[in-house]
């Protein structure tokens, strides 16, 4: 028996994947991969792009707030040093000011028992008092001119000074006349008949005469207040203002003639005191009441009574801002 072999031939199979899809994948990865890279790139530098641009933005504005910074302090500069000029001026014109009001020992050999209480609301004032002795006679004022500061302080020389040449001229003048000729300067020195110029001022004025011991008084709506044995009487003066020109209004101020006896004792005053804001109820003084402290303290020393009053001035403004000039003159016979 023959034994016959069949030789069976085993052919092996292609692999799944042949070699050409491995490369295709292959390069596919790498395709990929460098879109991957190019859109990373693209991406990280439009990053980088908007960034400078926002940083050169931020600089930019950075430099434009820098600018108005050093434009704003600059000009800060220029008016800190304009203000400390306008001070500066201030201050020169409030020596200038001080110098033209009477000194107190020139008003001591007249009047030897007195007190000037004078308090400018700014550096210079709007309120000024004047002295002249002219040999048998002594003129006194209290003056409060239009406005306080610069514009007070202008008119309070153009009133000082006019009031040293009338009675410089005239040395016996009356007081309603000194008035008058008071009120014809202010007009003709402020152009008042040709501008719209309303500046002026009121005044309480008195002439002592030292032979008689008489006092003759004229006032442009200020008073003088007359304590005598207890008794406090005040003189209004005219219901006139001094300057402001009025075609259709003709000035003429009266004058009132006062025998003064021994320890009689007169007050001139602005307004400046009696309209002051405080006390617990923050309301004015009122000159009622002001008139009342003068009567409360009129037998001090005048020299109290000055201090007696700015204490009380003082106590009653409180925190508040003074609001006005203040000027009170007291003489003791």
């Amino acid at each position: 028996m023959s034994i016959i072999l069949h030789i069976h031939t085993i052919v092996l199979s292609k692999p799944l994947f042949s070699e050409n899809f491995t490369w295709f994948l292959i390069f596919t990865l790498v395709f990929v991969l460098a879109g991957l890279l190019i859109y990373f790139h693209w991406v990280n530098k439009k990053f980088r792009n908007e960034n400078r641009n926002l940083s050169d933005k931020l600089s930019e504005r950075t430099y434009q707030v820098m600018l108005q910074k050093w434009e704003l302090e600059r000009k800060n500069l220029a008016i800190s040093q304009q203000n400390q000029d306008i001070l500066d001026g201030m201050r020169y014109a409030r020596n200038i000011q001080f110098a033209v009001l009477p000194k107190e020992e020139k008003i001591s050999r007249s009047f030897s028992d007195h007190f000037v209480l004078y308090k400018p609301k700014d550096i210079v004032s709007g309120d000024f008092y004047f002295y002249e002795d002219t040999g048998p006679y002594v003129y006194l004022a209290a003056a409060d001119c239009t406005g306080h500061g610069v514009a007070g302080a202008f008119m309070a020389m153009v009133g000082s000074s006019l009031l040293h040449q009338i009675t410089g001229q005239q040395r016996a003048a009356e007081t309603c006349e000194i008035l008058d000729k008071l009120n014809e300067g202010i007009i003709d020195a402020l152009r008042q008949k040709d501008t719209d110029s309303h500046g002026g001022m009121d005044i309480a004025l008195i002439r002592y005469d030292k032979t008689k011991s008489e006092l003759c008084f004229s006032g442009a709506n200020r008073p003088l207040v007359l304590i005598r044995n207890y008794n406090l009487e005040t003189y209004p003066g005219s219901k006139l203002s001094l300057g402001g020109f009025n075609q259709n209004e003709q000035k003429k101020f009266d004058e009132t003639i006062i025998p003064i006896k021994k320890d009689d004792r007169i007050y001139l005053f602005t307004v400046g005191f009696a309209d002051q804001f405080g006390g617990p109820a923050g309301k004015k003084i009122m000159t009622k009441n002001f008139k009342e402290i003068l009567y409360s303290i009129h037998e001090n020393p005048m020299n109290e009574q000055k201090a007696t009053l700015e204490g009380y001035y003082e106590n009653w403004k409180g925190r508040l801002d003074q609001i006005d000039d203040i000027l009170v003159i007291g003489i003791k016979f």
